[in-house]
């Protein structure tokens, strides 16, 4: 630290005025001899001085100044890779000895540095971990890095030590990145590529119907087994359910190998494909995948009903089939064959969709009549054939006073405070790009009880007339769409983006909202999602209604883990207004069931379903380490390439590197009012005087 320095607000000649000042005070007070001794009478002469002195001082607000000076040692980071690619290479002593070798690095050291510790987990340390579990079950070393990166911003690194076999399987290439400080690589694994025979990935679709077939595609390569034959097989619940023998080809050469599996049992169901083993190879690990597919029982069924073609109707009925749980029907009533297969369909829809239905032929009130009676979800789409008198009666969502002829071109606008489902921020961003669409020109009077999902926006004035509104009344759900001309906006997105995702995501949400019904019941537990990872925790929420569906807490939640073994795991919690969820860790991989339970006055509520957890088999499928990759990011960074078996020759070279410390300079600025030793010393000099006056007779 600095010597402080006092600032003055105003001239500091003003304290020789303080001083004559306090001098003066106490000459008029102690110029006469009282009954105390000449010595007495000096001192009282002094503490009066200096009292008044000090007092006077404070009016011209001096400041004192401090400067500290704080010296933040250099950080020396070691990033570890604990993936599981060098578990699989390394035994549990060779790895125990590597350990201790960079912590005897990190020791010779640490009177330089201020050392640190992180691996690819996420874990930060201070001391060097007792134990390192190398499964993580992938490798982004360009996260670990950037992380770095983020959290020594404007701090005092002295350099990473990045300790891995260079592969990576996730993220981009570390060397693509810019780094602001010195990567020493040490190099783990072996770099000569070794026999073996591996299942690359499964390519299949996670949803298929039950009844049908699905394709299952295994990619094999290899190394050193070029012209054998070996035997791929597809099991399930232990038994052989399909095989196929291969010829293999050259080095890495990829063979995909093609199954078509019959899809019978509804839920999760799991597939293992293996390929034989072959002697010489150096891991099996890589000869097992594993495929989760769930089989559901049907698709949702949507019925799309217009006078005649229109380019939207194409646009919309490919968004739809976009989605693998619905399945459309279309028909258009001007064609007497589509009006005879609506007549005798049997199918139930869960929702219509009708494109400028009502029109001015009437044809679609008998179907529309039916559908009404069975309460199915309707949307309803105007355009320039529609009946505007009979638009009004049948969609429910919105009154429409039209001036006959006479149109808006305008653009969509997102109501952001529209809740009952979310819409990307891509889809968002994308309706900027989306052009005008057509709509009728005129007054709108919304339903008390209807939503806004988009608005109209004219050129560029957002306006409060909806484009897209749905609304929900009495368990039935109805939508309208005022625009025609929505092919332009399937067009569009696909020529700015070479793919047609925003557009099939408005359509398919807002079919998904209309089709799917309503769920009252009082009690609902579910995991936040389908499927998990290994090394994931699975996380379930709760929701408990009372009689007049008001959401409560303080129920007990039992909850009860099945596993495809039939092994139970089972739970307890309570919820709260700040916490419904309730996390579960550990559980290996498979296809799991759960039931959870709640008492509801004198009613025992029980809800169930399943959920998976996969592991992520990505870390044994590529077992040679990339030193060029390592080598190449510490030229580019400043650093060194070692050899694991260089690690002597490192640590000694490490501790020649002197980083220096970084000084971080900071100025405090205090009031010499707000100093608390000079109110204790203004009261010392106060009562000292009191008391020597008190006590010779001065009082």
């Amino acid at each position: 630290m600095q010597k402080p320095a006092l600032i003055f607000e105003h001239s500091p000649w003003f304290l020789l005025l303080c001083l004559l000042a306090g001098a003066a005070y106490a000459l008029l007070l102690y110029t006469k001899s009282g009954p105390w001794s000449t010595s007495l009478n000096k001192l009282l002469f002094v503490c009066r001085m200096l009292t008044v002195t000090i007092i006077a001082a404070l009016l011209i607000s001096p400041v004192l100044k401090q400067i500290k000076n704080i010296i933040e040692q250099p950080a020396m980071i070691f990033a570890i890779d604990n993936s599981r690619s060098l578990g699989e290479v390394m035994d549990s002593v060779q790895l125990r000895k590597f350990n201790d070798k960079i912590k005897q690095v990190a020791s010779g050291i640490e009177d330089q540095y201020r050392i640190e510790f992180r691996n690819l987990s996420g874990v930060q340390s201070d001391e060097f971990p007792e134990f390192i579990n190398y499964n993580k079950q992938s490798t982004d070393l360009s996260s670990l890095l950037n992380d770095i990166k983020q959290d020594y911003e404007g701090r005092n690194l002295g350099g990473v030590v990045l300790v891995s076999d260079g592969i990576y399987n996730q993220g981009i290439s570390p060397t693509f990145a810019d780094y602001n400080f010195d990567v020493f690589t040490l190099g783990v694994g072996d770099t000569i590529p070794k026999s073996d025979l591996s299942i690359i990935s499964l390519l299949y679709n996670k949803i298929s119907y039950q009844g049908n077939k699905f394709p299952l595609i295994a990619q094999v390569t290899h190394r050193g087994y070029t012209g054998e034959q070996v035997t791929v097989s597809v099991i399930k619940n232990g038994n052989v359910i399909a095989d196929q023998q291969v010829k293999l080809g050259a080095d890495n050469q990829l063979v995909d190998v093609k199954f078509l599996i019959d899809a019978e049992e509804n839920g999760y169901q799991r597939y293992q494909v293996s390929v034989q083993r072959k002697d010489g190879e150096f891991t099996y690990t890589n000869n097992l995948q594993q495929a989760y597919i769930e089989v559901i029982e049907g698709k949702e069924q949507i019925a799309l009903l217009a006078p005649a073609p229109h380019p939207d109707i194409k646009a919309i009925k490919s968004a739809v089939e976009s989605n693998a749980n619905y399945t459309i029907d279309q028909y258009i009533l001007s064609l007497n064959e589509d009006v005879q297969k609506l007549s005798s369909s049997k199918k139930k829809y869960d929702l219509v969709i009708y494109h400028q239905i009502p029109d001015q032929s009437g044809l679609y009130s008998r179907f529309a009549d039916k559908f009404e009676k069975e309460k199915t979800s309707a949307l309803i789409i105007y355009g320039s054939q529609t009946n505007v008198r009979e638009f009004n009666t049948f969609n429910k969502v919105l009154s429409l006073d039209a001036i006959p002829g006479e149109y808006d071109h305008v653009t969509a606008v997102f109501n952001q405070g529209f809740n009952s489902f979310k819409l990307s921020d891509e889809l968002q961003q994308s309706m900027d790009e989306f052009p005008p669409v057509v709509v009728p020109f005129g007054r709108i009077s919304m339903s008390s009880d209807a939503d806004i999902l988009l608005y109209q926006q004219v050129g560029s004035i957002a306006t409060n007339k909806p484009l897209i509104a749905v609304m929900h009344r009495d368990g039935n759900k109805r939508g309208v769409v005022l625009g025609s001309g929505l092919w332009l906006w399937k067009l569009t997105n696909y020529a700015k983006n070479g793919n047609d995702q925003a557009f099939n995501e408005l359509m398919t949400k807002l079919v998904q909202y209309l089709s799917s019904k309503e769920d009252k019941r009082k009690f609902k537990t579910y995991p936040v999602k389908n499927e998990f990872l290994t090394n994931e925790k699975v996380v379930f929420d709760t929701e408990v209604y009372n009689d007049l569906y008001e959401r409560v807490y303080g129920n007990k939640i039992d909850l009860s883990l099945t596993d495809a073994e039939g092994n139970k795991y089972n739970y307890s919690y309570i919820t709260n207004e700040n916490n419904t969820r309730y996390e579960v860790s550990g559980l290996p991989e498979g296809v799991y069931g759960y039931m959870a339970a709640t008492q509801l006055g004198d009613k025992r509520e029980v809800v169930n379903g399943e959920f998976l957890i996969k592991e992520l088999q990505i870390e044994n499928i590529n077992l040679t380490a990339d030193f060029n990759l390592l080598r190449k990011l510490s030229d580019k960074t400043g650093g060194k390439f070692y050899r694991v078996d260089e690690i002597d020759r490192f640590k000694d070279e490490l501790a020649t590197f002197k980083a220096q410390g970084t000084i971080h300079t900071s100025e405090k600025y205090l009031p010499f009012i707000h100093l608390k030793w000079l109110f204790f010393l203004l009261m010392f000099l106060l009562t000292s005087e009191w008391l020597i006056r008190k006590y010779s007779g001065g009082y």
